[in-house]
């Protein structure tokens, strides 16, 4: 290699290496509130194996419940556009943060296989006196969605997967991306440059969506806060590895016979111009559950959810056949305070301090 290459190539690692370290001091400095702090007045938890779950909850409480588990980066704040008109339908509406994501106590262990987070979200159905209910998993949360359907189908009314990031039969291989977040160095830089990082936030969401002008500054600030959380890029280290990157081929998601055992209705919705999880995606999961119904929603991509909610509230509703409410009333829509935590431009600050 020539020196004068040689040398371009060395001053270009150093720029990355110093805009990773760049990036690590400022998610440190960002990173520096409890769950209590970012979530505001009146946010709930729930005692989950030892850990406090924080979720959000809106509709008349003997509505029929859904629960509802996101996808990566994503907590249960950003399910409010498709909340609010099921619980005004009368339903019961419940979203947990998934950890590590949002404000709820990352394990200790940094171990986020479906297994594990299915006995989560079993356990806070239990928590939550859930004794049979309708789970919905938008994405990556599609895998634990899956996990805990599967593990408890006895429980499970109805399934509903929104753009479901599943492969059945499939496995995660190695890739140079995973051998480098194996360095323990390297791994905090490049999340605390990626996935924590509030620019990249911003430009993520937008190649998530068909519209752009879909992501405004308050939804970008609503993703962005459980930014601020502590240890927040250490736990979304550790999902990558047990997570993202882990080998789920033992997984009962992963075993095609516990699909086309599944006798539940299932409801697949998703985006045309889906980007990351394609429709023929969809179309697999519909060729394989033995009661399904696919439903592609034309100028959405990946988070129908936020792009088109009243649509997809209007899905979930027909699909569940009516009697969203177990005695008569006007269904109350719960709105939530807002937090202590100011996320517009992540400056960091704590109001009323």
């Amino acid at each position: 290699m020539p020196p004068s290459i040689r040398n371009l190539v060395v001053v270009a690692v150093l720029a990355v290496l110093v805009t990773g370290i760049g990036f690590r001091i400022l998610a440190s400095s960002r990173e520096a509130y409890g769950p209590e702090t970012v979530a505001g007045p009146g946010a709930t938890f729930a005692d989950v194996q030892g850990l406090r779950i924080h979720y959000e909850e809106w509709g008349p409480k003997d509505g029929r419940p859904l629960l509802l588990v996101s996808g990566a980066m994503a907590w249960s704040g950003t399910w409010r556009a498709l909340a609010e008109p099921l619980a005004r339908a009368g339903y019961r509406i419940i979203a947990l943060d998934l950890p590590p994501f949002g404000m709820s106590d990352r394990p200790s262990a940094g171990l986020y296989t479906r297994a594990r987070q299915a006995a989560l979200i079993a356990g806070f159905a239990d928590a939550m006196r859930l004794q049979r209910f309708t789970l919905v998993g938008h994405s990556f949360g599609a895998g634990a969605t899956m996990e805990t359907a599967f593990a408890n189908a006895a429980r499970i009314e109805r399934l509903v997967l929104i753009s479901g990031a599943i492969a059945p039969g499939g496995t995660t291989q190695g890739s140079l991306g995973k051998m480098m977040l194996g360095v323990d160095f390297l791994r905090p830089l490049a999340v605390s440059s990626t996935f924590t990082n509030p620019l990249a936030i911003n430009i993520g969401l937008k190649s998530l969506v068909h519209d752009a002008s879909v992501v405004t500054a308050e939804l970008s600030d609503l993703y962005s806060l459980p930014l601020f959380m502590r240890g927040t890029t250490g736990a979304i280290g550790d999902w990558l590895m047990t997570g993202l990157y882990a080998d789920e081929s033992e997984s009962l998601a992963a075993d095609e016979v516990n699909y086309r055992r599944f006798t539940q209705s299932v409801l697949l919705v998703w985006g045309k111009q889906d980007a990351v999880t394609p429709v023929s995606v969809g179309e697999t999961l519909f060729r394989l559950f033995p009661a399904a119904r696919l439903e592609v929603l034309d100028g959405v991509n990946h988070l129908p959810q936020v792009e088109k909610p009243a649509e997809v509230a209007d899905l979930i509703a027909a699909f569940m056949g009516g009697g969203a409410r177990t005695s008569p009333g006007a269904a109350q829509v719960a709105r939530k305070p807002l937090p202590l935590v100011s996320a517009a431009g992540l400056r960091g600050s704590v109001e009323g301090d």
